[in-house]
């Protein structure tokens, strides 16, 4: 399970994998948290239901990344740690806990604008499931 970050034509972009599909949300919800801000102090301390629906897998996870920035921008909540309690092709259902940010604890990284549809992707494969996801900054 793990994400790797790289550059993307003035974005910034992310290879996901995780062995299961639940495992590759989990994933991209760090990921999306790392690219904001170090998560290593951020606790769970609150708790948010994320509910997302798309047209297909890729843009559920897309969807589901976007619910996570609209309450970042919103309530300025960190929220990495993820679990999926539903998932389909065409919805989820998730508890993402976290913190406020609080650049005091928190440090800073990237102002993200919105998570674009360039470049996504989202499927299974022969070592579990791969993701590419590219945030506009």
């Amino acid at each position: 399970m793990g994400y790797t970050f790289f550059d993307h034509t003035g974005d910034i972009a992310v290879e996901l994998s995780a062995p299961t599909a639940e495992g590759l949300f989990a994933t991209a919800a760090l990921a999306f948290a790392e690219a904001v801000s170090d998560t290593k102090n951020v606790e769970p301390r609150v708790t948010r239901e994320i509910r997302a629906t798309g047209d297909d897998f890729p843009d559920t996870l897309n969807r589901f990344i976007t619910e996570l920035l609209v309450i970042f921008d919103e309530d300025r909540l960190l929220l990495p740690y993820v679990a999926i309690h539903e998932l389909g092709e065409h919805s989820v259902v998730a508890t993402a806990s976290g913190e406020k940010y609080d650049p005091e604890r928190h440090e800073g990284r990237t102002e993200l604008k919105a998570v674009t549809y360039h470049g996504l992707k989202a499927e299974r494969s022969p070592e579990g499931w791969r993701a590419t996801v590219v945030f506009d900054v």
